[in-house]
């Protein structure tokens, strides 16, 4: 099924058991920064999307996913029209987004050497800690609106994520409020120093 009509339901039926999508849903949040230097206090809206892929897994290149083996139920169709498929695993760790986005002020986003950025939550599970990586870029709508478009989310599994692991530098970083702040001036981001390029 198309995300977008999965997404507007809120909700996606496997196996005949409903499960609840509504936290994946357009959500807009209010934040505030206060003044500094010659810049005064700013109070914006952030509209926040979610892609298919913080709940699917996708194909590897120049492959397609056997729904005839994993179930046609878990059939999800993305934006860019790719059959992706239901991850249970994703699902579960989805609920944590909403979280990590009432939060984002407070956090610390990663270049990745592309055109998005990344935040990471650090997560508990059975004693162990896992990195669930929040990949999202962001587009300025006005002086006082951002959108923040959430391309993916997940802990890294390398046979289930088609793309190589994302090699970063802790020192490749910005706080959430500069990073905002700077879109909503349209200011270009520079990385930090110490930081190279990625070809």
């Amino acid at each position: 099924m198309d995300w977008k009509i999965i997404k507007t339901n809120g909700y996606k039926e496997i196996d005949g058991t409903r499960l609840d999508l509504s936290h994946l849903q357009d959500t807009t949040y209010r934040f505030s920064i206060e003044a500094s230097g010659k810049f005064p206090q700013i109070d914006f809206n952030v509209l926040v999307q979610y892609s298919s892929h913080c709940i699917s897994w996708g194909p590897k290149r120049d492959e397609v996913i056997d729904f005839d083996l994993h179930g046609h139920e878990r059939r999800v169709i993305d934006d860019k029209g790719v059959h992706r498929c239901f991850c249970d695993a994703r699902y579960e760790l989805s609920s944590n987004l909403p979280g990590v986005f009432e939060t984002l002020i407070d956090r610390q986003c990663l270049f990745t050497g592309h055109e998005n950025w990344l935040t990471v939550e650090i997560l508990n599970s059975n004693g162990e800690t896992e990195e669930y990586e929040v990949f999202f870029s962001i587009t300025r709508q006005s002086s006082r609106m951002l959108r923040i478009y959430v391309e993916s989310a997940y802990v890294r599994e390398p046979e289930k994520v088609a793309n190589k692991p994302v090699h970063l530098k802790r020192r490749d970083k910005v706080r959430a409020k500069v990073l905002l702040a700077k879109k909503l001036r349209g200011e270009p981001i520079r990385r930090p120093a110490g930081g190279r390029k990625r070809r």
